[in-house]
């Protein structure tokens, strides 16, 4: 009798091991994103609703499964909204069709999957600001939203590129997030967020910014320094901590709209520079579940530099999903991209993304292809595509 019941007691210890074994590779499997081979669609590469049919029959025809596509630049937008006026692309009027609209249209009977492709912290682009007749625009309608220095002047107007809104305050988190939740809410065919510019901006990192008094009285109120002065250290993480709460926010309204929405980021090429030069500290949001993939914006004409910090990438993940983000449109020859493309995969990216639409075909409905886009077709893409 005794010896039936050690049998029985071996059994059950086997089959817990086994439980435990099983239930322990659950939970240190790698998760993953149906995003295999994506392509960014800017907001130049639209203008009619031709144009977006066309596009999307392009991608579809290439083999691509994911579309990136641009919404919002800097706090204007290409859908009606309710929150933000139409983009200076259109002359701030409706064009007389719905881009966003289309693009899911299109998307869904191709059986694309469509992120809506969201800048976040842009509020203004050019070193012409938006018309007085304009008056929604964050730059007419909330100017003490946008960065400003020690001295109390907002960030000036960047030739060719953006001014920010502040991260570090409640109302532009929300707004931002509004904006996202706005789109879920009318667009069920939006597979996901894909957030863009969710960092300090470059232009102003010499400035350090932010430096109102409102920002400074946050940072004392969190940290308990009188001043950003008293701790450089304290006051570069405390920055960080605003972005990745901006984030936090932004996914959590998301996710209250639509559980199964997939949160995504474009995020800086490698996870050292991000950290130190934008304040983005991207693999923490991995970590905390806050976004489900990132999309390291690894432009680079150079194969072997590009494999180092694909590496440098993969390890900051720690296994969760990273979509390589490839230059396309930096490579001269075709070759380079291919070579860029197979490293990553090997390497263990789940996928990757060309950067953009245009490197591979015109988007002007009257010009033809040039011979570094035919090229790339014919080199990249499955016969057939064109």
């Amino acid at each position: 009798m005794s010896k039936r019941r050690s049998q029985i007691t071996v059994l059950r210890l086997l089959l817990l091991g086994v439980v435990f074994v099983t239930l322990f590779s659950g939970c240190q499997s790698r998760p993953e994103v149906p995003i295999r081979k994506a392509i960014w669609v800017t907001r130049w590469d639209y203008k009619t609703e031709q144009d977006i049919v066309d596009l999307m029959e392009n991608i579809d025809k290439a083999g691509f499964d994911t579309v990136l596509f641009q919404v919002r630049g800097n706090a204007t937008v290409f859908y009606p909204s309710s929150m933000e006026p139409w983009a200076e692309e259109f002359n701030h009027q409706d064009p007389g069709f719905d881009p966003l609209e289309a693009a899911c249209r299109e998307a869904r009977v191709r059986e694309l999957n469509l992120h809506a492709w969201v800048n976040a912290v842009p509020g203004w682009r050019g070193i012409t600001p938006p018309p007085a007749t304009n008056p929604e625009q964050l730059w007419n309608s909330h100017p003490e939203w946008f960065l400003h220095s020690e001295s109390g002047e907002r960030q000036p107007l960047q030739p060719n590129y953006y001014v920010a809104l502040n991260p570090s305050f409640p109302e532009v988190r929300d707004h931002v997030a509004s904006v996202c939740e706005e789109i879920l809410k009318w667009y069920p065919d939006v597979a996901g967020i894909h957030l863009d510019y969710i960092r300090f901006l470059e232009a102003g990192v010499e400035t350090d910014y932010p430096r109102d008094s409102r920002s400074e009285e946050l940072f004392t109120a969190d940290t308990g320094w009188a001043s950003p002065d008293d701790s450089r250290e304290a006051w570069d993480d405390w920055r960080r901590d605003q972005v990745t709460e901006m984030v936090r926010v932004i996914t959590e309204r998301c996710r209250q709209e639509r559980r199964d929405v997939l949160m995504t980021a474009a995020v800086y090429r490698t996870p050292m520079i991000a950290h130190d030069r934008v304040r983005q500290d991207w693999p923490n949001w991995l970590r905390r579940g806050y976004i489900d993939a990132v999309f390291p914006m690894q432009y680079d004409r150079e194969v072997p530099r590009f494999e180092s910090r694909v590496g440098e990438c993969l390890d900051a993940a720690r296994g969760y999903p990273v979509i390589m983000g490839l230059g396309t449109y930096l490579h001269d020859d075709p070759e380079v991209t291919l070579a860029q493309q197979k490293s990553a995969l090997l390497q263990g990216c789940q996928g990757i993304c060309h950067f953009a639409y245009s490197s591979f075909w015109s988007t002007d409905s009257e010009a033809p292809e040039t011979p570094l886009q035919e090229s790339r077709q014919n080199r990249l893409l499955p016969s057939g595509s064109r």
